[in-house]
């Protein structure tokens, strides 16, 4: 082989020649075992050769990964020269990890971005054993870096349509690479959550694959990030994830990641405020009137707005919507017993804060009181959401008394 070919980081420091059982030091620097092995037996040395770190810990890492990525490069290196591979070589080694480091290569130029992406792409795509070397060949930081290129200024015309372009297929790219949660989270924590800001841009001026991507991205980091990164959000996250629950045409997965991102952030910070000023309260309640399966969706949706239940913002807001008490009501007794339970603490919510005769009346008229008496007098199901079932009745019981429907002799 042409040394001049070689990815140098195939090359042990020791020997200079490309590792054939790679291994990693406790200083995180790969060998090849035996150069690394005589180093420390037969030299009797307590240092890493290339940190001159003390070598506290001489258990020697099998560095695998790195071995797949010099077998894959042998293999293809062999298809195009006919000569043979690496002997310990897998026969099934098909990813050209030169084009990749080609590629990646690419990617730092900004001419090239575009192209090189796109071709990332097809190549994920025709095999996707080529996920697995993203990281070790630095692909996935360089996308990432692309997600977070700030755009040119306003007015710049031709460039600025160039910057979403490429902000846009970065993160399609991105999410399709599928880089593990780790990755993901610290890729995240870079600039202070420069990734998390940039992807809820893609959010608000993205192309619709984009979008969808950018959701998809958001909820696995978002599970994987510490509690700082998710407070002090920009607005744009939750109008975005608000537009995605709100657009009928949208992917399920989407929708569902949309539900995700915003119940794991509304905890932190002023999030259930921003959350109840993207209008996702309204959001919420049309699509629980319209859900006809009782499923985990379902569940997910009142989680959220019982969340946003807890503010008195979001009170008001689904109280003032038309359909807001009837879509919660609608969800009791419908087979789930989660469903049942995040139901009424919304109820609850509502009556403890917001009781008056309008409320007390719209509860009658759309069935509320009936469903409560039913659940209070259940002897089976979650007895905390039975209690607070009674406690709602006894809330109103001077109100609902009076009607003919309600039990004559019916006790909290």
């Amino acid at each position: 082989m042409d040394g001049s070919e070689i990815p140098p980081f195939f090359v042990c420091p020791i020997s200079l020649q490309v590792m054939e059982d790679p291994v990693t030091l406790c200083t995180g620097v790969s060998y090849d075992r035996e150069s690394i092995s005589r180093w420390l037996s037969a030299y009797r040395q307590a240092t890493c050769p290339v940190t001159n770190q003390p070598i506290a810990d001489k258990t020697l890492t099998p560095n695998t990964t790195l071995l797949r990525l010099i077998h894959s490069w042998a293999a293809a290196k062999a298809a195009t020269t006919h000569r043979l591979p690496l002997a310990a070589a897998p026969p099934r080694a098909v990813v050209d990890v030169s084009a990749i480091l080609a590629l990646a290569g690419e990617l730092r130029r900004p001419e090239g971005q575009l192209s090189a992406m796109r071709r990332i792409k097809e190549l994920v795509q025709e095999n996707g054993e080529y996920r697995d070397f993203m990281e070790e060949t630095g692909v996935t930081s360089l996308v990432s870096q692309l997600v977070t290129k700030p755009p040119p200024p306003e007015g710049c015309g031709s460039l600025l349509n160039n910057a979403v372009a490429i902000s846009d297929e970065a993160t399609s790219l991105l999410y399709l690479m599928s880089p593990p949660a780790a990755i993901l989270k610290k890729l995240s924590e870079i600039r202070n959550g420069e990734l998390i800001r940039s992807l809820s841009s893609i959010l608000q001026r993205g192309s619709y694959q984009a979008r969808v991507h950018s959701i998809l991205l958001l909820r696995t980091i978002f599970m994987a990030v510490d509690g700082n990164f998710k407070a002090d959000l920009q607005a744009d996250l939750f109008d975005g994830a608000v537009e995605i629950l709100k657009d009928q045409n949208c992917d399920r997965a989407a929708s569902v990641a949309a539900l995700s991102v915003l119940a794991e952030v509304a905890p932190h910070g002023r999030n259930r405020v921003k959350a109840v000023e993207s209008g996702a309260v309204a959001a919420l309640v049309e699509l629980l009137a319209e859900e006809k399966g009782e499923g985990r969706k379902c569940e997910a949706m009142l989680a959220l707005l019982e969340q946003l239940s807890r503010r008195a913002e979001g009170r008001a807001a689904l109280v003032s919507h038309a359909a807001g008490v009837a879509a919660v009501a609608g969800k009791l007794l419908s087979g789930s017993a989660a469903a049942d339970g995040k139901a009424v603490r919304i109820l609850l919510l509502l009556c403890r804060s917001c009781g008056g005769r309008a409320l007390v009346e719209e509860m009658a008229a759309v069935g509320a009181t009936e469903k409560l008496v039913a659940l209070a007098r259940q002897q089976e199901g979650n007895s905390k959401t039975r209690e607070k079932a009674k406690e709602i009745l006894a809330i109103n019981l001077d109100s609902w008394r009076r009607s003919p429907c309600f039990p004559a002799n019916f006790v909290p």
